[in-house]
């Protein structure tokens, strides 16, 4: 649906759309925010954007599904998956740890289509699937640089009206989530293993090493708890991220901590890569790294990083600053506040109420098994 809604619509086709987008000297994509949220943006000139504007929300109001390039689609999602399987194997790990540790629920969906269900994904079931979400009461638009009552104009004043007594969203019935209650899905100690000969299957590894890479986490406060257990959650990271850097020394193999931000909740732990003899070893490497106390110094430290983290990757770049303060909760002034005045006392409670969960795991490679990890700071 990401793909379609900005390629062609009942008003344009996609070289329509891509000729304005050149002819402005516009960049357009899409993206995914905190599994919550999808998003169409263009970044254009301030004197030129309302072509291109025009041009993606006419996708939204009224997108097109044409089979031929669903197709294409199909393939494009298959390749990618593929793509961050072999070339980015941390990512993959901790995209497949969702499915995992919240087996079965909504946080639970893969962020890309998997091959065996690719082909369910027809006309009729993206269409069906449209109506649902796009909502007009549902549709948030935003802008950074352009006046919103601007913005609000130009989306009214599209050739079609976007209106919930459309028969297609007449008949629809929008999802219900409780975003509320995100961490009662999670499934603690739940493992996944794939096995892989990933040498042998790439064929570019000189030496046809062996390799393992696993990722172990367990629930903490997401983006939308709250500007204070979200910018806790930040800090702990980067506690966390900065002890591993001094026990695993993390770069290409060894230990690296993530955290995965979603509305109420959000998961956090860490991912190892190495051969199939050192996994054991990296795991407790990073569970005797995984800090019961925080000193004032590490704290400061943490807070600085965290504060440096969200502005590289939210605030920095206007299209991640347009994201930002689409689906934001807390504005760009509170949560930096917020990471300031983040306490020792805050921090350490955050950190108890993580070792307290049994983490799930998932794991590809040349292996069968992966250690039970009983919590993040001991094995």
């Amino acid at each position: 649906m990401r793909f379609a809604i900005q390629s062609s619509n009942m008003e344009n086709s996609l070289f329509q759309l891509d000729r304005t987008m050149r002819a402005t000297g516009s960049a357009y994509g899409h993206g995914e925010i905190d599994k919550r949220f999808l998003s169409w943006k263009a970044e254009s000139r301030r004197d030129m954007w309302e072509k291109p504007f025009e041009m993606l929300a006419t996708g939204v109001v009224i997108p097109r599904f044409h089979e031929a390039d669903i197709e294409r689609f199909r393939d494009t999602m298959d390749n990618q998956l593929q793509e961050q399987r072999w070339q980015n194997p941390r990512d993959y790990v901790v995209d497949q740890l969702e499915t995992v540790a919240f087996y079965k629920e909504p946080l639970g969906s893969p962020r890309m289509v998997p091959p065996k269900a690719n082909d369910r994904c027809g006309h009729k079931a993206l269409l069906d699937q449209w109506a649902s979400l796009f909502q007009p009461n549902r549709i948030v638009v935003a802008g950074v640089n352009v006046p919103h009552d601007a913005l609000v104009a130009a989306y009214e004043r599209l050739p079609y009206k976007h209106s919930a007594e459309a028969p297609h969203h007449a008949r629809s019935k929008a999802p219900e989530l409780n975003v509320t209650s995100e961490a009662a899905q999670f499934n603690p100690g739940r493992q996944g293993v794939e096995y892989e000969n990933r040498a042998g299957a790439m064929g570019t590894k000189p030496d046809m090493d062996a390799e393992v890479i696993a990722a172990v986490g367990v629930v903490t406060s997401g983006s939308g708890a709250g500007a204070k257990p979200y910018a806790t959650a930040l800090v702990a990271r980067e506690l966390f991220d900065a002890a591993t850097r001094v026990a695993g020394e993390s770069n290409y193999f060894g230990v690296q901590t993530f955290y995965r931000p979603y509305a109420s909740a959000g998961l956090i732990g860490y991912t190892v890569r190495g051969a199939p003899g050192q996994i054991e070893k990296m795991v407790a490497a990073a569970a005797g790294a995984f800090p019961t106390s925080v000193a004032e110094d590490a704290l400061a430290r943490a807070r600085a990083r965290a504060e440096m983290r969200v502005h590289h990757e939210q605030l920095g770049v206007a299209r991640d600053y347009c994201d930002f303060i689409a689906t934001s909760a807390s504005k760009a002034e509170e949560l930096a506040a917020a990471v300031k005045a983040v306490s020792k006392a805050d921090v350490e409670e955050a950190l108890k109420a993580i070792v307290a969960q049994k983490p799930a795991s998932f794991t590809t490679g040349d292996t069968f098994v992966f250690p039970l990890v009983s919590s993040l700071n001991k094995v």
